[in-house]
Parts: C-alpha cells; structure tokens; sequence
C-alpha cells in the first residue's frame, strides 16, 4: 500500500481522529453502483410478488423496479399500503391473501417472490415459495423463531433456488473495505467484535386494547400467531415490541450490524462449532421486548482463546469503545456501530466509513488487501441469481452473498442471543446439529401456530392448493 492511502487509512493523533474526513470520505466516495443491466430484447424480465407492501416492502418495491424487476403481484393486509403500491404499479395483480397469491403463481408466470412483512410472518410466504420450487428473498431477520430457521434451511437446501434475506448494507462498498483490511490482517488477528445500536424497540404496551382500523385484516395479520386483541399501535410498526410478533433490537438490528463481523471473520457452522451465549436484559417479559440487551457469543478457536462476539443496545455503550473514547477523547460510541479489536490495534466501523486505531500502526500499514468485487446491487444480484438459474446455469442459487444457505447462520447468531436474553441463563447452541445444547430453554414461550399456518409439508401443500 503506498503512503497517500497508509495515511488516508491510519489516524495517528486524537484531533485528526475528530474530523469529518479521513477515510470515511474516501469510503464514501468509493459507493457508486454499477450501471444498470441492460437487458437483451429477447430476455424476458423478471416477474415477482411483492408480499408486504408498507414500511420495508414500499422501500423493497423501489429498490425492485430499479434493478429492473417486473412486478406482477402486490400483496398487504392493509388496503392502504395495497392500494399506494398499486398506484406505483398499476398493472400488477392485487392480493389481500397471501396464499392466494401462491395459488395463482401460475396464472401470473412468478419467477420470484419478496417478503417484507412483519417477523413473526416471514417464514410462512417463505417456506411457500420454497416449497413451490420459486425463487424468494425476504427480509432480515430470517425468521421469527429458531426452529422456523432451521426449517427454512432444509427448504432451501432441497429447493435449490436464488434466494436472499434482506441485509441491503452487504451490497455496499464501506462494508467490502472493512472486510479486505480485515482479511489483510490491518490489526493484526481478530480476537473480538463489539457491535451496538443506539435505539430501541421494546416495553410494547398491554392496552389500550381497541377495534383493528377498518383497513386493516387484522385476522390475515396474525398469521400464524395466537389470536389475541388488537392493541393500539402495533400496526404498522410497533409489532416489533412485542415477543409475540418481533424479536426486539436484536433482531431487528443485529442482522445488519453482525452481518460485518460473520463475512470478515468467515463464521459458517463449521468454524462456529457449538458456541455458548451470555446475555442480560433490563427486565424479562413474556409479552414485551426488553428496554435493552447486552449479549456475548464465544467462539472456539482451534489454537487460541474463544473469538468472542458482543452486542449493546439503546444505550448500553461497548466497555472497548467507553474505554478508548474516553483515552483517544472521541465518541467512538456515537461515530461508530462497531469495533474489532485485534493484536496489533482496532478497527472501528459504521455503514459509511472505517478507522483503524491507534496511530502506530502507521509505520506497517495493512498488507495489500485481496479487493473484493462491487455488487451490483442487493436486489439485482438476487434477480441476476434468477435470470442463471431459469437460463439453467449450475450453482446459480447460491450466487446472492445473503444467500439462505449462508445468512441462516447469521440469523441463528442473532436469535439465539434473543433465546439467551428471555432465558436469563447461559446457552449453548451447535451450529452444525442446529440445536440448543440440552434443548431449547424458551421453546414454551412458543405456541404451536394456528391451524393451517404451521411449516409442514401438509400445510404448505394445503395453503399451495387450495
């Protein structure tokens, strides 16, 4: 690495850490996406179902006809986000009922299906897409619980289609210079990751219990979950509150944030073996997400003390970064969301920018990283994933980076720190066997779904035929 980029990559003194440039400025710079793919007029376009079309499906819609996609179907149980879809794409096909749209896959020549509904309905649509032998992206987390994790995989791996969960930071460029430094040995090797976010989703309200909006199907938007009174404001955001629908901050965030650590440190369930998680919460509810958790996930290593991972949420700060900001006189907390610490220093990290610390580093800077290829988008490398895969090409379903087979391992990281903080006792988790060690301790807090909503093959086949 030549000295204008060692200098660009290394801060050496606390002021020059404070200002607004530095490498992030570079990194920034460096996330043009590729041009648009121009399709062939002989290549037909890509026709894909939208399930869940508010929140994170109205983002997903712009992203999908930006890469090109052709959407065929919409799907909400909300009348207001179906008929605000419709007007963006007013030939598309309009569904109330999710499983009507799989019955019609025919009729409408699917070649994919998104989801972006809430968490606690992500594995459902999923598994139908699967089970249907279609294409299917869907958003983070995974799935809801661990056992729909792990029953997505084996879907997956027999289905052999493009697939992708929604952790859109992968694709960008700041997060594939972090991980070449990483690889470069920049710092040295790895023995810690902190991550952190600074909001929270929890302490979600018992009441006021009210009659669902008229807009809303409100029985359609249970799913598989227990029936039980509409409370005010959980839809169409604050369902994340509540252990029933969401997985609080954790699982909202921590696919995002701990997606980082997983591809540098090339964590896949043979390296994580069967690794034990602490973690503490402000409180413990069966109703209600916590106010705040702190996690930690130890990873055997073959030759060395356990790689150890770590989580904080709204408000809880990284000891690493409280220690370091208060020496280096920087809020590391609030510039970043996480560090890695190695043998030779640390390296901090956000969606947009990087810093490796301290500053004498300097005098070796990092090997020459090995640079990994731009995404052409998340989206569209999901879509190009279809475009192989219908054209025949072999191996075209594992192409997207978050592909199932990979970020069920991440979802797994991610959930099992719930299942550790509800627990309020230590767990271990084999991530080969995909199992809790001793069996899940939360697996009553769990209620079977509802009739006819339930992951077996008799209900995917029943709801794909009806």
């Amino acid at each position: 690495m030549d000295q204008m980029h060692r200098r660009a990559f290394l801060a050496t003194v606390p002021a020059v850490l404070a200002a607004p440039t530095l490498l992030g400025a570079a990194a920034r710079a460096d996330t043009a996406t590729s041009a648009p793919k121009i399709l062939r007029a002989s290549e037909p376009p890509v026709r894909i179902a939208l399930i869940g079309c508010s929140g994170r499906g109205a983002d997903n819609l712009g992203d999908l006809l930006g890469a090109g996609a052709e959407i065929v179907a919409l799907c909400d149980v909300d009348s207001r986000a179906r008929e605000a879809a419709a007007r963006r794409c007013p030939k598309a096909a309009v569904f109330r009922d999710l499983r009507e749209v799989f019955r019609a896959r025919r009729a409408l020549a699917l070649d994919g299906v998104l989801v972006s509904t809430p968490d606690h309905t992500h594995a459902f649509p999923t598994a139908l897409a699967l089970r249907a032998g279609l294409p299917v992206y869907c958003e983070k987390p995974l799935t809801h619980t661990m056992e729909e994790s792990r029953r997505i995989g084996e879907l997956a791996a027999k289905a052999k289609v493009p697939t992708q969960m929604g952790t859109q930071i992968h694709a960008t460029e700041n997060y594939r210079r972090v991980v070449e430094q990483l690889r470069a040995g920049a710092i040295g090797r790895v023995t810690s990751c902190d991550c952190w976010v600074n909001k929270g989703w929890c302490c979600g309200p018992t009441g006021p219990v009210s009659t669902p909006p008229a807009e809303l199907d409100y029985d359609l938007w249970l799913g598989p979950a227990q029936e039980t009174p509409f409370v005010t404001g959980v839809h169409p955001a604050n369902w994340r509150k509540y252990w029933d629908f969401g997985t609080g901050t954790l699982g909202d965030m921590g696919c995002h944030m701990m997606d980082l650590p997983v591809w540098a440190l090339g964590l896949d369930r043979a390296t994580l073996g069967t690794v034990e998680i602490h973690a503490s919460t402000a409180s413990v509810d069966s109703v209600a997400c916590p106010e705040w958790t702190e996690a930690s996930w130890a990873i055997p290593q073959k030759d060395f003390d356990p790689l150890v991972l770590r989580w904080f949420d709204n408000g809880r700060i990284s000891p690493t970064a409280q220690e370091l900001g208060a020496k280096d006189r920087v809020d590391y907390h609030g510039r970043f969301n996480m560090v890695f610490q190695g043998t030779k220093g640390f390296l901090w990290a956000n969606y947009g920018e990087y810093l490796a610390t301290p500053g004498i580093l300097a005098a070796e800077g990092p090997a020459k990283a090995e640079r990994i290829a731009p995404s052409p988008g998340h989206h569209r490398e999901w879509l190009d994933a279809i475009r192989a895969w219908r054209a025949g090409t072999a191996g075209a379903h594992d192409a997207p980076l978050c592909a199932f087979g990979r970020s069920t391992v991440l979802n797994e990281i991610v959930l099992s720190g719930t299942v550790a903080g509800r627990s309020q006792a230590p767990v271990r988790y084999d991530f080969n066997a995909r199992a809790f060690v001793g069996g899940d301790p939360i697996a009553h807090w769990h209620p079977a779904p509802r009739a006819g909503w339930s992951l077996s093959d008799a209900d995917l086949d029943r709801a794909l035929q009806a």
